[in-house]
C-alpha cells in the first residue's frame, strides 16, 4: 500500500483519495485467506489458482519499471519481486502466490 501511495502521488493523487479506493478492496482480498491457508497446509499450491506466480512476476516487473519511470524507489517491492522470480525459477510458475512460503521456509541466504 505504501508503494502504491507513493506511485499514485507522482500523478498528484492524494493519499486520502487513493486509500478510499482501497478500503473495499481489503476485505475482498481477506476473503481469499482461507484458501491460502489450505494451500499452505496441504502444500498444494495449484488448487484454485486465479493468477499464477509466473504472471504475477511479470506484473511485478512492469510495476518496478513504472516505478522507476516515475522516480519512485523500488526498495520496498524489489525483495518481493526477487522472491517471485526465484519461485518461478524453482518451478512454481503455475502455482499460486502462497507457494512463496516454500522459499521463505528455506532462505537462499543463511542469517549471520
Amino acid at each position: 500500500m505504501l508503494h502504491a501511495v507513493a506511485l499514485v502521488g507522482t500523478e498528484k493523487v492524494e493519499a486520502r483519495e487513493f486509500i478510499s479506493l482501497l478500503i473495499p478492496w481489503i476485505p475482498a482480498m481477506a476473503g481469499g485467506l482461507p484458501q491460502l491457508a489450505e494451500q499452505i497446509d496441504t502444500r498444494d499450491y495449484t488448487e484454485g489458482v486465479v493468477s499464477n506466480l509466473g504472471m504475477q512476476a511479470v506484473a511485478y516487473t512492469n510495476l518496478i519499471e513504472a516505478s522507476k519511470a516515475q522516480g519512485v524507489s523500488t526498495e520496498l517491492i524489489a525483495p518481493m519481486h526477487d522472491l517471485m522470480n526465484r519461485a518461478v525459477a524453482a518451478g512454481y510458475g503455475a502455482a499460486d502466490l502462497s507457494s512463496l512460503v516454500e522459499l521463505i521456509r528455506k532462505p537462499s541466504v543463511s542469517p549471520a
